[in-house]
């Protein structure tokens, strides 16, 4: 980490180390890889089916008494149950980070990554739920979903509204490749319908929506999509497969995806093709793909490496990017976490800013 090395000297890096040990508050993120580790599916810890958001009682439990070292008395999992009906949750994520790149552009900076308040109303003896989605910082108060959940015929349910697309590995890193360039991430909600069949050890989904992120649609052409999962007894695979059409760039995006645990590890493995009909010029071809590594130490340190890999048009050669990161997890008792990490990125010559390295902290708190 050539570039670190200059931004940090090695005394002020273990001293930055030590008090993030000390003072960073935080809490477990529902990733992937704590699904595949326990043989879950998404809907069985968030009250969003595909993931992310806002918690269910299970998920809170999980959370509370399972994955850090100890179990604490600080809060209890239930925190946001206000009534047996009405539930509110939060996330909150606070970054110390410093970044440099070829192009000579070096950053330091302390920043608000996001926070975000959840809303869940389920009327007593319903089967539908308001669920609200808000981000308010930074900047503005972001609306990220907003929808309403029926559920029919055990865990199968319908979903309408402002909403994340379900596609590929819910990973809570919106900068990875497979996120940023498919751009079916956190920070991209769209509004539509979905249809969600949730079987014991396998899960389809058929959506539809405007395929422009926006409060309404800009032509007569929709997006639409599917995926399923299936899960075995240590592994799972997925496969997405999604169409968006438009007068001019049509898409096409083809996804594939699993999970592995072996002993104390957990891999995870996405790859994506993207076809575009571009209006003018040849047609593009675009491949991203992304293996991750998590390792448990002991109960609540978790050691997270991953590869990534992005061709952004495989037409031509020697343009691809690849990154490779290192993170530590550490949730010393209930919600109470560090997250310590650095990223190497390379890029081709003639884009220096797309190489660089990234050392950052990060603290978060949910309930």
């Amino acid at each position: 980490m050539k570039y670190l090395n200059n931004v940090f000297s090695v005394p002020v890096i273990k001293l930055i180390l030590i008090w993030g040990l000390l003072l960073a508050v935080s809490a477990v993120q529902a990733e992937p890889y704590l699904a595949v580790k326990t043989n879950a599916k998404c809907s069985a810890c968030h009250v969003n089916p595909i993931g992310g958001g806002m918690r269910t009682k299970f998920g809170n439990l999980f959370g509370h008494t399972q994955l850090p070292a100890e179990i604490s008395d600080i809060a209890a999992a239930d925190i946001g149950e206000i009534t047996d009906y009405l539930k509110v949750g939060g996330n909150f994520r606070y970054n110390a980070q410093a970044t440099q790149n070829d192009a000579g552009e070096d950053s330091s900076t302390f920043r608000v990554e996001s926070a975000q308040v959840y809303v869940a109303l389920t009327p007593k003896n319903s089967k539908f739920t308001l669920y609200l989605d808000q981000q308010v910082a930074p900047g503005a108060a972001v609306n990220r979903e907003a929808f309403l959940l029926y559920n029919y015929s055990g865990n199968h349910y319908v979903k309408a509204g402002k909403m994340y697309v379900p596609y590929g590995l819910r990973l809570e890193d919106d900068s990875s490749f497979v996120r940023q360039v498919t751009g079916f991430n956190f920070d991209s909600s769209d509004n539509g319908v979905e249809l969600g069949l949730e079987y014991d050890k396998a899960s389809v989904n058929f959506f539809i929506t405007n395929g422009t992120s926006a409060v309404s649609n800009n032509d007569d052409k929709f997006l639409f999509g599917a995926k399923a999962e299936k899960l075995f007894n240590n592994f799972r695979v997925g496969g997405t497969l999604v169409v968006n059409g438009a007068e001019e760039n049509e898409q096409r995006y083809y996804n594939l995806y699993g999970g592995l645990t072996v002993g104390n590890w957990v891999f995870l493995t996405e790859a994506n093709l993207i076809e575009t009909e571009q209006a003018f010029g040849p047609d593009k071809e675009e491949l991203v793909s992304l293996i991750e590594a998590n390792y448990q130490l002991q109960k609540g340190l978790n050691i997270k490496v991953t590869g990534e890999y992005y061709d952004p048009d495989r037409s031509f050669s020697n343009n691809q990017e690849t990154r490779y990161s290192l993170v530590v997890e550490y949730a010393p008792i209930s919600m109470l976490q560090l997250r310590a990490g650095v990223r190497s990125s390379e890029g081709i010559p003639q884009q220096p800013s797309r190489t660089n390295e990234l050392m950052f902290l990060q603290t978060h708190i949910y309930f």
